[in-house]
């Protein structure tokens, strides 16, 4: 009787571990498909589009043909960033926007949308973190100003932009993508980093039940970085670069896989 109960139960596992590491390694040694064919153009939204993974994913995008919509709070940053996506793709059309995020969210909210009316968007991507370290027991202004960028702000954009995302139809089928970066620090305890984790862990777990109702969802990993927080070294070496990143991302998108990673999150409606 224990055999058979331990044999059940190694099948049962091994089946969980198949499950999760075929998917994972289908997104890392794939290519990415011809999302522009699969999308059918259109524009890609990005916050915090001019540093990091958004600005990696952002170039890489340029690329393959997308219009690109870049949000952040940098104008020279910005304009740097649009100079070097038509460096990469003359043909493609970028729009930047110069919003703090961590700033009143209705009101930003309201100047961001105003800029997109009459824009076809196929793919959102919800990227810009603000992250600062101190406790709990002694905080600052920039506790709120780091939830209203990474979960105030994000959450009224995304009620603003999801539903005319989730009904954009190409040749009678629904299309269109979401990613959201979380990070690292929202499934481990950090001191001196606990609001930010918090953040971090609405985010993905916003991803994670959107899979769920979503016609299909994907999961890809990454590890987020952030210049405002100062990563050890060993944790440096582990980590991926913004560009691995922005690769994995785009590998996942328009596959059905599952369990990747709980760090990052797409979906695919």
């Amino acid at each position: 009787m224990f055999t058979q109960l331990f044999i059940v139960l190694g099948i049962i596992f091994l089946l969980s571990l198949l499950g999760y590491l075929i998917p994972q390694l289908i997104v890392r040694f794939s290519k990415p498909l011809d999302l522009q064919n699969r999308y059918g153009g259109g524009f890609v939204f990005i916050t915090g589009g001019n540093s990091g993974i958004g600005e990696a994913f952002a170039k890489k995008v340029a690329a393959m043909g997308f219009n690109i919509i870049i949000v952040a709070r940098d104008e020279e940053r910005l304009n740097k960033t649009a100079s070097a996506l038509h460096e990469i793709n003359s043909q493609v059309r970028v729009i930047t926007i110069k919003a703090d995020l961590s700033d009143d969210p209705e009101k930003v909210t309201q100047q961001i949308i105003q800029q997109l009316e009459g824009l076809d968007i196929s793919i959102l991507f919800f990227n810009a973190g603000y992250g600062v370290m101190e406790l709990a027991s002694n905080p600052t202004e920039n506790t709120l100003r780091q939830f209203h960028s990474n979960i105030v702000t994000h959450q009224y954009l995304f009620q603003a932009l999801y539903p005319k995302l989730a009904n954009r139809y190409m040749n009678g089928v629904r299309r269109g993508a979401v990613l959201f970066t979380s990070s690292i620090c929202a499934f481990f305890q950090y001191p001196i980093m606990v609001v930010y984790g918090a953040t971090k862990a609405y985010l993905g777990h916003l991803g994670e039940c959107l899979s769920t109702e979503a016609d299909s969802g994907v999961n890809s990993r990454f590890d987020e970085r952030s210049n405002k927080i100062k990563l050890p070294k060993l944790l440096k070496r582990v980590s991926q670069t913004p560009d691995e990143t922005a690769e994995l991302a785009l590998s996942g998108l328009g596959r059905v896989t599952q369990n990747i990673s709980k760090i990052y999150q797409s979906i695919e409606t």
